[in-house]
């Protein structure tokens, strides 16, 4: 079962990296959302002003408690044998997180109703107490922010350690139970997502994209320790020949995989990607066949490696419709769309779905112009 610890999921990345943030102190209290919305703060116009109205009026995580009562949730529970999502850890540990949290740990009692009917503003930025008015600041030191609790943000490595405990792991009880499937795409759910925030200087499209498979690939190892099996080993390999396509290989398994993927992950996100590298990048990966071949995934047991080539066409149409947008959009998007067509859910793979995608990729390659 996946377990609480105080205000977030226990993620490889927590657990392998300091930089992911520090803990709040022990006694910092959770003052609630409207703490943030008064007019001069997130609450106001200007410059990250509206940020706490982008959230509350658009951002679907303010109402992700809510789905753990709708009739798919139901099903799901009443197959776990659970008799109320709603109260179940097992899944508010990301629908409702601050459902978990002792109360004593509420600034009011009427925060604490308050803030488990969504993930809110502390399960991403931090217990505020401690650093509500010095972050308003600008000369004060981020290092000295994140000491007193509030979690930084900037870099795509902490983004990605920041949300791929919810939108990544499913254990194979949840899968079992017919929980959606979830794929990691760290650059894709930022787009998708109403920004309540600015880019830091020196944002690339392709890095973010870049960082969040190589953690994305860490989590499916760690998991794989836990929980091991063919179906999990097909997606690994999918990730890792991905992440191949970039010029990158990892010969480790098992935990030195989770470490090498980690590593990999904090690099990437402190070097910058620059448009000849994306460029690079997605050209190596629209000339990649080798996915498609008909002995391709041999280290995947027999029966799975159809599943390996979903996992990896699923993967690979993310991947090129990121670097795409991240070069100004040189392949006409119809063609891209037809690719996300021809993907289908890697259960449903097989050689003819998988003949069909090799074809769509070669169009999508030869659509992209010679010269930027």
């Amino acid at each position: 079962m996946i377990r609480v610890t105080h205000l977030w999921l226990i993620s490889v990345g927590v657990c392998l990296s300091a930089a992911v943030s520090a803990d709040p102190p022990a006694s910092a209290k959770i003052l609630g959302a409207d703490s943030c919305s008064t007019s001069g703060c997130h609450g106001g116009a200007g410059p990250n002003r509206g940020a706490h109205t982008l959230w509350k009026t658009y951002d679907p995580h303010v109402a992700s408690a809510a789905t753990l009562s709708n009739g798919r949730s139901k099903a799901m529970a009443a197959q776990l044998g659970i008799e109320d999502a709603a109260q179940a850890q097992s899944c508010t540990i990301c629908h409702a997180p601050n459902r978990g949290v002792e109360p004593s740990l509420f600034a009011e009692a009427a925060k604490r109703e308050e803030e488990i009917k969504s993930v809110s503003c502390v399960n991403c930025h931090g217990s505020e107490e401690k650093w509500i008015l010095s972050h308003t600041r600008p000369e004060f030191p981020r290092e000295a922010l994140a000491r007193l609790g509030m979690r930084q943000l900037g870099s795509a490595y902490q983004r990605a350690n920041n949300c791929v405990g919810c939108h990544q792991n499913l254990s194979d009880e949840l899968v079992a139970a017919k929980h959606p499937p979830l794929v990691f795409e760290l650059d894709g759910l930022l787009v998708a997502q109403p920004k309540h925030w600015r880019e830091e200087k020196g944002f690339s499209s392709t890095q973010t994209w870049l960082v969040g498979q190589a953690v994305a690939l860490r989590e499916a190892a760690a998991l794989a320790v836990r929980e091991p099996g063919e179906r999990r080993n097909a997606e690994i390999e999918a990730i890792k020949k991905l992440l191949g396509g970039c010029g990158v290989a990892f010969a480790g398994t098992g935990e030195t995989l989770v470490r090498e993927a980690d590593d990999y992950a904090k690099r990437v996100s402190a070097e910058p990607v620059d448009p000849a590298q994306a460029r690079a990048i997605l050209t190596k990966l629209l000339r990649s066949r080798e996915a498609f071949l008909p002995d391709a995934f041999g280290s995947v047991a027999k029966g799975f490696r159809m599943w390996a080539t979903g996992h990896y066409a699923e993967r690979l149409a993310l991947a090129i419709d990121r670097l795409n947008q991240s070069l100004g959009k040189p392949i006409p998007a119809a063609r891209i769309n037809e690719l996300f067509d021809a993907a289908k859910p890697p259960k449903a793979f097989d050689a003819e779905v998988s003949a069909t995608f090799a074809r769509k990729l070669e169009a999508v390659a030869q659509s992209l112009p010679a010269t930027p």
